[in-house]
């Protein structure tokens, strides 16, 4: 990857959120760029701090992890960032939420480390596919404006023929 992806981590328990810290910081890819300790405070970071994605504990004063998700998720912004969540309380209607907010994924509060690990690996693994493709893209395009250039050129040399013949 080009550059590592940055990374905001909220949990109103100060001891969880550093231990999820150092699960993202295991990885050499992340940045974390940010600690919160209630809702409000991480939504103000993710409009502050330009952010790639956010671990966040769903039950926090001021403002749940859903309730920030779903601000986000209304702001009229191009970048917005993905969200992992994590939970005590992992039951039907808050994984038909997530899934409805396009949460990247939710890990549950016990025995949180390898599953949150597999998840930042996951995110981080399919933000490199994500980098290729553009990279693809980028070559397509310009491969694309050489045919284009290279036809605008023929046709051009064709009409001024046609002109100098007196066609």
């Amino acid at each position: 990857m080009k550059e590592k992806v940055k990374v905001i981590i909220a949990d109103d328990i100060e001891i969880i959120a550093k231990s999820n810290k150092k699960i993202a910081m295991d990885n050499p890819n992340i940045e974390v760029i940010g600690i919160a300790l209630n809702g409000k405070e991480l939504y103000d970071m993710i409009l502050n701090l330009k952010t790639d994605l956010v671990i966040t504990d769903n039950k926090m004063p001021e403002m749940n992890g859903i309730d920030v998700i779903e601000k986000v998720d209304e702001l009229e912004v191009k970048d917005k960032p993905d969200f992992i969540l994590v939970t005590g309380d992992n039951n039907f209607e808050l994984n038909k939420k997530c899934r409805e907010l396009n949460v990247f994924g939710i890990v549950g509060k016990i025995a949180r480390e390898k599953d949150l690990a597999y998840l930042i690996n996951e995110y981080i693994e399919l933000n490199k596919n994500k980098e290729i493709d553009v990279e693809k893209n980028e070559d397509l395009t310009q491969n694309n404006n050489e045919k284009i250039k290279e036809k605008q050129t023929g046709l051009l040399k064709r009409i001024l023929n046609k002109i100098k013949k007196g066609v």
